[in-house]
């Protein structure tokens, strides 16, 4: 088997919806996830909000919608930062992105530096609304872990096309521990299963031939 493979939530639910979809497209990778129109809609749309707040360029004619947004965190008097990557060791140091210590990877879309004990991290979504306080809780955890100073952070999900914003407040002393409690069997389950080489198939409704995994006993093209 390959090396453990650093995670992020977004490996961390594709293992949890398949494992043997997991498997194929990050372990043995030997099948691609072809970018579908939406994926590469919000790669654009990722692109032209950091210009926009970081660069000072002006959004493209079909995003001018989001202008008001973008135009709060420009004439923000605080600290913002746009596309912050970050990685974590097993021990939850900060290290490379690319590093060979590396355990876990997130990115931030924009973070906004309230005080030296306040943040506030923001994610912009392209996707239908909906609720998913895990993720949030996994920024503020890792939030937590490289600004040791930090006590405070708010998160929040920008829905972009509802111009809707889902928030939640994390405190240190509250939910720092409670989050890692709640991520570390998930993660132990991940590691597990590569470690006995086992991914079994979890067929659901990404079978209908959203999956790319098209060798599956469990596909089947769409209707």
């Amino acid at each position: 088997m390959p090396k453990q493979l650093a995670w992020s939530y977004s490996t961390l639910t594709n293992f949890e919806t398949c494992p043997y979809q997991y498997y194929r497209l990050k372990v043995k990778k030997d099948v691609k996830e072809a970018p579908s129109q939406a994926m590469q809609d919000g790669i654009r749309q990722h692109e032209a909000l950091e210009h926009r707040v970081a660069k000072g360029r002006p959004l493209p004619p079909d995003m001018k919608q989001w202008e008001p947004m973008c135009r709060k965190l420009v004439d923000s008097p605080l600290d913002v930062r746009c596309e912050t990557p970050i990685a974590l060791t097993p021990d939850l140091k900060r290290t490379e992105y690319f590093a060979k210590d590396v355990w876990l990877r997130a990115k931030i879309d924009v973070e906004v530096v309230v005080s030296p004990t306040h943040m506030r991290f923001i994610d912009y979504k392209t996707g239908k609304r909906k609720k998913d306080s895990q993720q949030l809780m996994l920024f503020a955890a890792v939030g937590f872990a490289i600004y040791p100073d930090v006590d405070t952070i708010d998160t929040a999900f920008y829905w972009l096309p509802d111009k809707a914003v889902d928030k939640e407040r994390f405190t240190r002393e509250r939910d720092e521990a409670f989050i890692w409690g709640e991520f570390e069997p998930r993660v132990i389950a991940m590691e597990e299963a590569r470690k006995n080489e086992t991914f079994p198939c979890k067929p659901s409704g990404l079978c209908r031939g959203w999956c790319p995994v098209k060798d599956c006993e469990h596909w089947e093209p769409k209707k």
